[in-house]
């Protein structure tokens, strides 16, 4: 489903002499090994054949960016809110590449998930996989957006502070700021639900779609029946 990286591929040698460290029941050259083949076989999903799905939506295009494994992205197209026209009469539908979108399960199960939560239904369907490639493993980052979903949702806020203290350090919450403002998969680890502890909404993509968010939260909030 990804291409492997040709550069980590193991040779029959290296194999073989793999095998002997092993048996030779010297554990600094054990350890050494299993270094090496963890780096390998995260390496050799580096370089996913990422597909790009171009959707249309009551806030404007989205692009979702999907391999097999895993979703890359998903954005709102639009650079900044200067045009911003939302628009509850446009249906979420396929503009881009639609062909391929059955073939790719991760990307077929945004799509859907889009199309639930613009129906107000979001708590229906799950999020689809992430792929591995753009999570960062033991870092704030991959905590934040592991726990967002779950904490903050349909209808509800969440503060940076709150943010920060789930994943385990009250005092982060600027680490916490960084994990919404680098968030790859928008709406689905919703990032625009993350407000300031004064009830300020925060920015939205470095403050260049603010009217999104509030857009956004107001949408969530009246369909929902929450407190924003």
């Amino acid at each position: 489903d990804c291409r492997r990286n040709s550069h980590f591929q193991v040779s029959d040698k290296q194999l073989s002499l793999t095998n002997e460290i092993t048996n030779s029941g010297n554990i600094d050259l054990q350890r050494q090994v299993l270094y090496i083949t963890i780096i390998s076989v995260d390496m050799k999903y580096s370089g996913c054949e990422v597909q790009s799905f171009t959707i249309t939506s009551p806030i404007g295009d989205i692009v979702i960016l999907s391999c097999r494994r895993g979703l890359h992205s998903v954005k709102q197209c639009e650079e900044d809110d200067s045009v911003f026209m939302p628009n509850m009469s446009c249906c979420v539908q396929v503009t881009q590449n639609m062909p391929n979108l059955q073939a790719c399960p991760p990307a077929r199960e945004c799509f859907k998930w889009l199309e639930k939560y613009f129906m107000n239904r979001e708590a229906e369907i799950q999020i689809p996989p992430l792929c591995r490639s753009i999570q960062k493993n033991g870092s704030f980052c991959r905590r934040a957006w592991q726990i967002l979903p779950s904490m903050a949702p349909l209808g509800t806020t969440i503060t940076y502070k709150d943010l920060a203290t789930l994943c385990g350090n009250e005092k982060a919450c600027r680490a916490a700021g960084h994990a919404m403002s680098t968030n790859p998969i928008s709406f689905l680890i919703p990032c625009h639900r993350v407000i300031t502890t004064r009830n300020g909404i925060g920015n939205y993509s470095q403050g260049k779609k603010n009217k999104i968010k509030r857009w956004l939260l107001d949408f969530e909030q009246t369909t929902s029946g929450g407190v924003v």
